[in-house]
C-alpha cells in the first residue's frame, strides 16, 4: 500500500501530463467509436479477446514453448490440452473470452473476484496450495514474538484504501489504478511468481471496464509484446524504494500512455477503413479481390484477414475458390498455413516523357 499511502507527495512531470492530455483528447471520440462498431461487436469482442490471448502467452509465458501451428489449433473450442502449457494457453483463452464477452457483468476489484480470476487463469497448471496466499510475520505488541497471518489482510486492506481514494475523485482514474498495480505486485500476495503478471491482468480489466474502450475493438498485450524490454526495465523501477514509499513509476506511467494513445490512432484508421466499407456497393468478394491485387505475388489467408477482420471466413475462402476457378492463383501447399501465388502481373502505368518546346521567339 506505499504507493496508494504516499499518492498526496507524487509530482507529475510536464511530459507526463500533456501525453494525459492527449490521450483524453482521443477519449472524447469514444462514443463515436461505439456507434460506429455496434452491428460487429460480438465479431469485435471475439477477434481482441483471441489476440490479447496470443499476445498474453508470448508476453508473459512463451519459455512453455508451444508451437505457432499449436497455438492457433488450441484456439478452437474443439480441441483438447495436451500438456499443463496447453492447459495454461486456453485458460487464458479463457480469462479474455470472459473479459470481452459483451454481457460480462463488471470485474469488482474484491479478494474474492481476484481470486476466480487467479483461479480461472492458473486452473490445472498450479496446485491449490500454489495459488494460496503467502504468509507474512507481524510483531506482537511485546516486540520481541511475532505471529505469522495471510496477506489476504494486506490485500483487503488495500482494496479498502483503493475504494476510499477513487469516491474522493481527486486522482485521475488510470494514474490511480496504476499506482495499486505497483502496490499489489510489491506485495507479493500469492506463493506462484507471476504476481506481477496477475498485477497487470487487474490494470487491464480495469481500464477495460472504465473510459478506455480502445481495448475492446485493438489488442493492448499485441502493442505491449513489441515493447516487452521497455516495460521489463519499467517494471523492475517500480520495485526500487517502494518499500520507503518512493516507487518510480513514471517510466511505467509513460510507457502505457504512449501504448494506449497509440492504440487509440490505430482504432482511428480502422474506424476509417470500417466506415469506407460499410458504404461501397461492390459485394465483399470483389472488395477481398481488389485487396489480394494489392498483396504481394505470394501471399496467405492471414494477410486478408489482417485487412478485413470482419469479412468472414467463409468470404474469403469462397472468393479464393473463385479466383483460383478462373485461373488468376494457385494455392502453394495445404491447411490453415497455407500460401497463394497470383498467375497474373498487375499492368503497371507507364508515364511517357515528351521534351517540351518553348518558342521564347529566338532565332
Amino acid at each position: 500500500m506505499n504507493c496508494l499511502n504516499n499518492l498526496v507527495r507524487m509530482q507529475i512531470p510536464n511530459d507526463v501530463m500533456m501525453s494525459t492530455l492527449k490521450l483524453y483528447y482521443e477519449l472524447g471520440k469514444n462514443d463515436y467509436y461505439q456507434t460506429l462498431f455496434a452491428p460487429d461487436k460480438e465479431v469485435f469482442s471475439k477477434q481482441v479477446a483471441l489476440q490479447e490471448a496470443y499476445y498474453f502467452y508470448k508476453c508473459f509465458f512463451a519459455s512453455a514453448k508451444i508451437a505457432e501451428p499449436r497455438l492457433k489449433t488450441l484456439q478452437l473450442d474443439s480441441t483438447v490440452a495436451k500438456t499443463k502449457a496447453e492447459s495454461l494457453y486456453k485458460n487464458i483463452i479463457a480469462v479474455f473470452s470472459v473479459i470481452h464477452h459483451p454481457t460480462t457483468h463488471p470485474f469488482k476489484l474484491s479478494v474474492p473476484e481476484i481470486n476466480d480470476l487467479v483461479r480461472m487463469l492458473f486452473k490445472d497448471y498450479y496446485s491449490v496450495d500454489q495459488m494460496g496466499y503467502q504468509k507474512t510475520d507481524i510483531k506482537k505488541p511485546s516486540l520481541i514474538s511475532m505471529e505469522s497471518t495471510s496477506k489476504r489482510e494486506l490485500l483487503e486492506k488495500m482494496l479498502l484504501l483503493y475504494q476510499e481514494i477513487k469516491k474522493k475523485n481527486e486522482y485521475e482514474n488510470q494514474f490511480l489504478s496504476l499506482n495499486a498495480m505497483v502496490d499489489f505486485l510489491n506485495m507479493e500476495i500469492y506463493k506462484f511468481p507471476e504476481n506481477d503478471v496477475i498485477a497487470l491482468l487487474i490494470f487491464y480489466v480495469l481500464s477495460t471496464q472504465e473510459l478506455l474502450i480502445v481495448t475492446r475493438y485493438v489488442s493492448f498485450f499485441g502493442k505491449l509484446y513489441f515493447h516487452i524490454k521497455e516495460y521489463e526495465s519499467a517494471l523492475e523501477k517500480t520495485r526500487f524504494n517502494w518499500k520507503e514509499g518512493y516507487a518510480e513509476i513514471m517510466p511505467m506511467h509513460r510507457l502505457l500512455l504512449r501504448i494506449f494513445y497509440d492504440m487509440y490512432i490505430e482504432l482511428g484508421e480502422q474506424a476509417r477503413d470500417y466506415e469506407y466499407e460499410s458504404k461501397l456497393e461492390i459485394s465483399k468478394s470483389d472488395y477481398v479481390e481488389n485487396t489480394i491485387d494489392k498483396l504481394s505475388e505470394v501471399f496467405s489467408k492471414e494477410d486478408i484477414r489482417i485487412r478485413h477482420p470482419l469479412i468472414s471466413d467463409s468470404t474469403i475462402n469462397r472468393t479464393l475458390q473463385r479466383m483460383q476457378s478462373e485461373n488468376k492463383i494457385r494455392p502453394l501447399g495445404t491447411g490453415r498455413s497455407a500460401k497463394w501465388i497470383k498467375l497474373y502481373q498487375k499492368e503497371s502505368k507507364k508515364i511517357m516523357m515528351e521534351q517540351l518546346n518553348l518558342d521564347l521567339g529566338g532565332k
